[in-house]
Order: C-alpha cells, then structure tokens, then sequence
C-alpha cells in the first residue's frame, strides 16, 4: 500500500485480515473498537458499511505496527 492515508474505506475480506493481522479476535475487536461483537461481524460480512474512522485506525495501526490495547470485557460479557 502505498500511502495508507488514501485508503478511506476497506472491503469486508480487508477488516476481517486487518483484525487478523492486529492480532484480535472478533470480539475484541468489538471492544477496542467501541462496537458489538455483531457490528463487526457485520463488517465483515459486508452487511454494514465500515466507518473511515474505523479504516484510518485500522490502517494506520498496520502501517506503524502498532499493537491495539483491548479494554477488559465488563463482567456480563
């Protein structure tokens, strides 16, 4: 990719490699993103259109290596 900040939206198959490649599970993506566990299942399955907000991070944390910091389920999870 040539220039990360260009790339202001993801297929379904790109979120579903980019959590992979972060290292989360769909459900921790959820939390760290701030959306269900079925959001991104939606995401992913291309039932819901992904935020830009939500492509930016995600490319932005590949591109840099970052590692994302997943807030703890709360307790009736």
């Amino acid at each position: 990719m040539a220039n990360w900040q260009h790339e202001r939206c993801m297929t379904p198959r790109q979120i579903e490699n980019a959590i992979i490649i972060l290292g989360m599970s769909e459900r921790e993506a959820g939390r760290f993103l701030g959306v269900s566990e079925r959001t991104v299942r939606r995401y992913i399955a291309g039932g819901t259109m992904i935020p830009t907000s939500v492509v930016l991070l995600l490319w932005s944390m590949i591109a840099h290596g970052d590692v994302p910091v997943v807030p703890l389920a709360p307790r009736n999870e």
